[in-house]
């Protein structure tokens, strides 16, 4: 099994800060693709340098092969003591993924994870351990394509708390449509919108804490050649596009010369759309046999 990740995320700020207090990194090792979730206590600048902070450290650590202990005790003896609640901490949830299929997944204090499999929510086992006076969870599991998990600060269950709701957005309820948005689509960064706006909204976009979603899919590796830029010598400009083409996976040109190129060695014309969505983004052409042919950006 090669399993490859989609991976996303979104934040929304607490209302009136100009910095999230939720961090969010997405590192790759050789074997495996790691997502870590921080969310510093407070909110602004204090909350924006606890999260980042932990989300660095954990993610060096992890890196260079440090167990969950030295991590979580790493955590509590750096991070400053907050003056008002003598607690010195961000709540954390990492989740790494190998790619043989084997998963590992932390929780400190973030709510749990939404695991889906095959259209239904899905339970996973797990131990918790106490470190430096810290609960953890820890989760070992094997995943399948088109799992789905997603990591949350707890912006996203307070969502709506004094307003439109009594008691916020419970994570049953929060699970509950990220399944039903699971059916709507299966992009990692459309899903995280999805659910960021239900929160704002349920917020009544004045969100009361900022709020964090982070997805990752399972996927099947999906190889993409990419050419962009001619070669320093014009004449390797048709060994260039004979080793681009013999390849049989999705092909896509990226900039008007290399399309030229292109189409001079394949002797196929360009066809350039004249449609613009946004005067912003540079149009889209046509080649045969190259599936994305754009203007670099």
């Amino acid at each position: 099994m090669n399993v490859s990740i989609d991976a996303s995320y979104k934040s929304l700020n607490k209302h009136h800060e100009e910095l999230c207090g939720d961090k969010v990194e997405l590192l790759k090792t050789d074997d495996s693709n790691i997502m870590i979730l921080a969310d510093g206590m407070g909110s602004g600048v204090k909350a924006n340098i606890l999260a980042t902070l932990t989300s660095k450290i954990l993610g060096t650590m992890f890196l260079n092969g440090a167990s969950i202990d030295d991590c979580v005790e790493t955590i509590a003896k750096t991070l400053p003591v907050c003056q008002v609640r003598q607690v010195a901490y961000s709540t954390f949830s990492i989740l790494q993924i190998f790619h043989n299929g084997e998963a590992y997944l932390v929780e400190f204090d973030n709510p749990s994870c939404v695991f889906i499999r095959n259209g239904k929510l899905l339970e996973i086992p797990y131990q918790e351990r106490i470190i430096e006076n810290k609960t953890i969870r820890e989760y070992r599991f094997q995943v399948t394509i088109n799992d789905c998990f997603i990591l949350m600060s707890d912006g996203v269950i307070h969502a709506g708390v004094g307003q439109l709701l009594n008691f916020g957005w419970t994570w049953k309820s929060m699970a509950d449509y990220a399944l039903n948005a699971m059916r709507e689509t299966l992009s990692a960064s459309r899903l995280a919108t999805i659910l960021t706006k239900a929160c704002d909204d349920l917020y009544m976009q004045i969100p009361g804490d900022d709020t964090t979603v982070a997805v990752a899919r399972i996927i099947n590796t999906k190889v993409i050649n990419l050419l962009t830029g001619p070669p320093s010598d014009k004449a390797d400009d048709a060994y260039m596009i004979h080793e681009f083409m013999k390849d049989t996976s999705k092909k896509i040109i990226c900039g008007g010369t290399s399309a030229n190129i292109a189409s001079r060695i394949m002797d196929k014309p360009i066809k350039t759309s004249l449609n613009y969505t946004d005067p912003a983004l540079p149009p889209i052409a046509w080649i045969d046999d190259i599936d994305l042919v754009t203007e670099e950006y």
